[in-house]
Order: C-alpha cells, then sequence, then structure tokens
C-alpha cells in the first residue's frame, strides 16, 4: 500500500493527460477532463483510479476490477467488464512505470539549487547550476558535479571525480576516481573507485599493487544499495550506458560491462573479465577472472562461470553449461538418485525375507 508519508502524490491527472502520456488516442465517449486520482491494483481500484494487467496469474482479478480504466495489451482487452475502460499499449508493464511518475515522487529527491552550509566543499571543485547538496557532503578537490544533480546526506566525493548531468546520489555514497555520466542513478550504500583486490604472492610474502585506473560509467545507469565497483589496475572498470545493476553486487578492478547489461543481487564479477551488451545475469551468480562473455547472454541464478560465453548463449549450473544440457544433468541425477533408491529398497527386501525363511 503507498503510504504517503514516504511518498508525494498529485491529487489527480486528467484522463486526457494520462492517454497523452501513453500515446494513445481518447477512447470514444470519455471526458479529457475527467479526474483520476491514483494508481491501484486490480482488486481494490475505484471507480476514480487506474489499473494495469500484465501478468497472467491475475486474470480473475481483471473481469472483477471496479476501476475507471485499466492498461492492457490487446490480446487481454476483452477480459475486461464494459464498466472499464480499456487503454490498449503493446507493452502494459512499461506504461504502468510512466504512469507512476505522473502520479508519485519520493519525499527526499528534492531538486533545485541548494547547498547546505553544513556541506563541506572544496573551493576547487565545481558545482554546476541547480545541483541539490544535502548535509554532510563532503565534495573534494577538482570535483565536478553537472547540472541539476542531487546528492543525499553523508556522500563523500573524491578528488578530481566527475558526475553527469540530472543524476540522483543516495546517502552514505563514497565515490573516488570515477568519471559518471548522464542521469545516473546510485543508491544507498554504494562504494565506487576503491582500491580492488590486487597483490603479488611471494618469497617476502604478500605485496599489494597499486591499482592506477579509474571507473567509467556511462549515461542513464543504475548502481543497487551496497554495490561495490572497483577501479581499474592499468586499464578502466567500464559500466555500459542504460545498464541495471542490483543490490550487492561486486564489479572488479578492469571488469567492462556493455549497454543494456541487467545484473541480479549478489552477483561477482572477478578482475577483467569482459561482458557483452544486453546481457542478464541471475541472482548470486559467480564469473571467473579474464572471461569473455558475448552479447545477449543470459546466465540462471547461482550459477558459476568459469570459461568463455559465446553471444546468445544460455547456461546454468555450476560449472555453468548450456541450459539445456543443465537440464538434462539435472534430470539424470534425480533418476539415477531414484534408481539407487529402488535398487537399495529391494536389497532391504532380500535381507527381511532371507530372516524369516
Amino acid at each position: 500500500m503507498i503510504d504517503e508519508r514516504f511518498f508525494a502524490k498529485k491529487s489527480y491527472v486528467s484522463f486526457g493527460k494520462i492517454c497523452d502520456l501513453l500515446s494513445i488516442a481518447l477512447p470514444a465517449g470519455c471526458s479529457a477532463t475527467k479526474r483520476i486520482t491514483g494508481i491501484a491494483r486490480l482488486d481494490n481500484a475505484t471507480g476514480s483510479e487506474i489499473t494495469f494487467f500484465h501478468n497472467a496469474k491475475y486474470a480473475e482479478d481483471l473481469a472483477k476490477t471496479s476501476a475507471f480504466a485499466c492498461v492492457v495489451n490487446k490480446e487481454n482487452a476483452h477480459l475486461l467488464s464494459n464498466k472499464t475502460i480499456a487503454l490498449v499499449v503493446d507493452e502494459p508493464y512499461l506504461a504502468h512505470a510512466v504512469l507512476l511518475k505522473a502520479f508519485y515522487s519520493t519525499k527526499g529527491m528534492l531538486q533545485g539549487g541548494y547547498i547546505s552550509p553544513k556541506a563541506n566543499i572544496s573551493p576547487m571543485a565545481k558545482i554546476e547550476k541547480d545541483c541539490y547538496i544535502s548535509d554532510n557532503v563532503t565534495i573534494s578537490d577538482g570535483a565536478i558535479i553537472k547540472e541539476g544533480t542531487f546528492v543525499g546526506s553523508n556522500v563523500t566525493i573524491l578528488d578530481g571525480v566527475e558526475i553527469g548531468e540530472n543524476s540522483h546520489i543516495e546517502p552514505n555514497v563514497t565515490i573516488g576516481f570515477a568519471i559518471i555520466g548522464n542521469n545516473a542513478y546510485i543508491k544507498t550504500g554504494a562504494r565506487i573507485g576503491q582500491q580492488g583486490f590486487g597483490f603479488h604472492i611471494g618469497k617476502a610474502g604478500i605485496t599489494d599493487v597499486m591499482q592506477i585506473g579509474k571507473v567509467v560509467i556511462g549515461n542513464d545507469v543504475q548502481i543497487g544499495a551496497n554495490c561495490t565497483i572497483d577501479r581499474g589496475s592499468m586499464n578502466d572498470t567500464i559500466i555500459g550506458s542504460h545498464s541495471r545493476l542490483d543490490n550487492l553486487v561486486h564489479v572488479a578492478h578492469n571488469v567492462e560491462i556493455g549497454e543494456y547489461c541487467v545484473i541480479a543481487a549478489q552477483t561477482g564479477i572477478a578482475g577483467s573479465t569482459k561482458i557483452g551488451s544486453q546481457c542478464f545475469l541471475g541472482g548470486q551468480v559467480g564469473i571467473a577472472g579474464h572471461l569473455t562473455i558475448g552479447d545477449k547472454v543470459t546466465i540462471a541464478a547461482q550459477s558459476g562461470v568459469m570459461r568463455n560465453i559465446e553471444s546468445g548463449s544460455k547456461v546454468a549450473g555450476s560449472p555453468a553449461t548450456n541450459v539445456l544440457n543443465w537440464h538434462k544433468q539435472t534430470i539424470a541425477l534425480q533418476r539415477l538418485i531414484q534408481n539407487k533408491a529402488i535398487v537399495e529398497t529391494k536389497g532391504i527386501i532380500r535381507k527381511i525375507k532371507s530372516f524369516f525363511s
């Protein structure tokens, strides 16, 4: 349930504006000035609200909803009752994302030219117009914060860091040795640009190797809470534009991640591995170092990747293999266990019979 202690909500958005946002024509017989008061689930939407349908599990609720209108694809529009208007789009969940932004905003996401008197900003740093700098922020020599960027409380931005326009840095983030593009969203507790896991083991023991690369993050990238992205050792650590990292992802030094990648929580990518564009990594994936992962690769959750993967592949398991082979291995193992259990059971039965004979 949406709690207005945390989210600011508009009192209404006109139905005509909603149709404009979805790039669809106003349905026949509807008023463009009709006030829509919010977005709700299928099962609790009222006659002044909009709902949406994108998951077949909720098909029963679709026919019963009391919403004024429902965002739905063409294939499922016929399931609505006559009292609910169908707003037909190709991608209902994308439309839902657009409408949420029209109605709601996070209260903490303030914008506009403000610098807290409690911030510690070097005179050698550059803060462009319309930036919001919160309490206890530290911005060091040579840092550049570009226009329209929000920096949350207790953020530390080290020497020379550059953060692009209209970015949002949540509280308690540390950024060093990094160049970050426009429209970045970096969530609470992320650590970017620290020394990575690099050392030499020899007769003298363990000797740390200084890492003199940086982190380069493209445009429209999201970094989840408590992620760690190490700077490069000689080359740079790179995250391509439009990629999404979930919470608790670790990206080691010299890793290169392409554009439009989606990486789920607790994934770890070891040093100098290169990942192509449009790749999808499930939760708790582990990737060894110095590997090459092609474009459009899907890696199932909890997979352990220990060799290169060709573009377009779908892999699973540890060590990761083609997903079809992995399913075959799983089935074969189950049958082996079942057969062993049958053999053991027959052996026990024979022993019992011999005991009583």
